[in-house]
């Protein structure tokens, strides 16, 4: 039983911070545009990069996203969709927020917009043309826009050479990956860096990709070849590539200060991202040891790094760190927070049925077990739990839960041959790893074997429906919330980008009917025994409501215990506060009632 000082914990101020998505630095190092949600939705604010002060420039109905500066700072390109529903488009402001006008034409997905280096043009996203993401380019403007690549798989992150005529760009679905140039002149495109079964990549992890030298002779990449996440430099001339950072550990974004003297980069250092450093051979880290750090941007004249950093126990803030240590910049949380209730995480390994070790994040109550658990696998599938801020995770804890976060097999983090040891295999070994998670919280006494929840979300969702149904005695409860159950109609009604990915990790559905079927929980709903709460959001095109809907239909022709909610003005995942606070409150109450205390 938790205390009664924590049971008394009241967690409406967990959810009081300003969260911040993305920003970018101003030419002349004294601001930024950052898109923030303050409380409502997210909207653009101006930042003093000197003492964080916030001053808002333009908000609507919907959430303005991805703001970047052009090279002058006069305009401010930045996407906004319909309610969450990831058809954006492009627009354009001046410098204070002011004559926004919309450069794309409304025709299906269009975002990341970057100003060319001259500010005339911007090249940007889209899915205007069989549902898969490829580069096209628009003046600054508006007017015609240019298609710059023709790939069947997606394109992801992209960079503008300094002179403006080339674009690098990755390709591909974590599966293969390569990296190709586009003239920007002529269209024609190179594929500079591939090789069989490894990725390569320009990954941005939360920073806009900046992995070209100022001379634009050489470009910074990260490959998994031999096994991690490593980082290298290829010579545009030559293609001759040299490793400059290899380790054990997954690393993302590498920039280059603007004199090109230093090299700055994230490292995943289970379960924290710490950012380094490295200068004439040394490495250092500059950020926070604990917690998750991202979005790094050099200061325009190299004196400092910029970035935010989060960690389970706090909510993200903005640090600004030159050659001592990391300072605040901003104060994000306006509410004191019960820290006095949280726990801290505890990075946990357990043997999982084939006997793999599976690394995993444990957090138990402040006063010990009290023999609630709940496991929460994260989403993607190809994501990685990490000592980041959630207010479910201490939700939970709050009510005398012990939650573990399994990284199950296909997660990121890990290596090569870990993250693809699910291909051909969703829902099968993955869903072990997890399953495996609850048993290890009974095992060790965190967990009654009666008093056993689980939570998902997405990908997560999806698991959560296929373990109550595939292991149904082990659960108490669960909360499947934005989840797919049915793999074949998921493939027909899902985004293209999806749809490769199930295509390589799935095969198709034609080829496969005896593996779509088996990994569908929706062909198991008579097993289900555990009351379950489904959430769904009607604007969601990654898992369409339909989904969910149609499990409702046959639980309630079933007779079976379920809750159903559907937010009608959010896509996948709820951007507006009062829904991300209604969902939270709503699903661990759901476990909380019908888990015994």
């Amino acid at each position: 039983m938790p205390s009664k000082q924590v049971d008394k914990v009241n967690t409406s101020g967990l959810f009081k911070a300003t969260e911040m998505q993305e920003y970018s630095i101003h030419p002349d190092g004294a601001r930024a545009v950052c898109s923030v949600n303050k409380g409502r939705n997210y909207e653009l604010a101006i930042m003093n990069l000197t003492n964080g002060k916030m001053r808002r420039i333009l908000s609507g109905d919907q959430a303005l996203l991805s703001p970047t500066y052009s090279p002058c700072g006069m305009m401010i390109a930045y996407q906004a969709d319909f309610e969450g529903n990831e058809d954006y488009d492009v627009f354009v402001i001046d410098g204070k927020g002011r004559n926004p006008r919309k450069v794309t034409d409304s025709i299906a997905d269009n975002e990341n917009p970057e100003f060319s280096p001259d500010g005339r043009r911007i090249a940007f996203v889209s899915t205007r043309k069989d549902d898969m993401e490829n580069l096209y380019m628009v003046d600054s403007g508006g007017g015609r826009h240019t298609r710059l690549t023709n790939e069947e798989l997606p394109v992801r992150d992209f960079a503008w050479s300094p002179d403006g005529r080339t674009i690098a760009y990755g390709t591909g679905i974590s599966d293969g990956d390569y990296i190709s140039t586009v003239n920007t002149l002529n269209g024609k495109t190179r594929r500079i860096l591939s090789k069989k079964d490894v990725d390569y990549g320009i990954w941005g992890y939360g920073a806009k990709p900046m992995q070209w030298s100022a001379d634009g002779s050489k470009l910074l990449f990260v490959s998994n070849e031999y096994d991690s996440n490593d980082i290298g430099m290829l010579d545009h001339s030559t293609r001759r590539q040299r490793w400059l950072v290899r380790s054990s550990n997954d690393k993302y974004s590498p920039q280059w200060s603007p004199d090109g003297s230093r090299l700055a980069y994230l490292e995943v250092q289970d379960p924290n991202v710490v950012i380094k450093v490295k200068e004439k051979g040394r490495t250092r880290t500059i950020s926070q040891k604990t917690g998750v750090s991202r979005s790094h941007h050099w200061l325009p004249d190299g004196s400092g790094i910029i970035y935010v950093n989060g960690s389970s126990m706090r909510p993200e803030e903005i640090f600004i760190v030159r050659r001592g240590r990391p300072k605040h910049l901003t104060r994000f949380q306006s509410a004191e927070l019960p820290t006095h209730a949280f726990a801290q995480p505890r990075r946990v390994k357990y043997r999982s049925f084939d006997g793999r070790r599976i690394s995993a994040m444990l957090f138990v109550p402040k006063d010990g077990p009290t023999g609630r658990g709940v496991v929460i696998p994260h989403g993607g599938p190809e994501m990685q739990s990490l000592n980041l801020w959630d207010q479910v995770v201490q939700m939970f804890v709050i009510k005398g839960f012990s939650v573990i976060l399994p990284n199950y097999r296909g997660s990121t983090g890990y290596g090569r041959e870990f993250l693809h040891l699910h291909n051909k295999d969703l829902g099968g070994g993955d869903l072990n790893d997890v399953i495996y998670g609850g048993k290890y919280l009974v095992r060790t006494g965190f967990a009654d074997k009666d008093r056993l929840g689980f939570w998902g979300a997405s990908y997560g969702g999806y698991l959560c429906m296929l373990a109550l149904t595939k292991a149904p005695d082990m659960w108490a409860a669960g909360v499947s919330i934005v989840g797919y159950f049915d793999c074949v109609t998921e493939f027909e009604s899902e985004r293209g980008y999806l749809k490769a990915y199930d295509l390589s990790k799935m095969g198709d559905p034609r080829d496969n009917p005896e593996l779509y079927r088996d990994r569908s929980p929706i062909h198991f709903l008579e097993n289900l025994r555990a009351p379950i709460l489904l959430t769904a959001s009607a604007r969601d095109v990654r898992c369409p409501p339909t989904e969910t809907r149609e499990v409702v239909r046959r639980l309630e022709k079933m007779g079976k215990e379920y809750e159903y909610h559907e937010y009608k003005d959010e896509g996948h995942w709820p951007r507006k506060r009062k829904n991300l606070k209604d969902l939270y409150e709503r699903s661990v109450g759901f476990l909380d009632k019908r888990i015994a205390k």
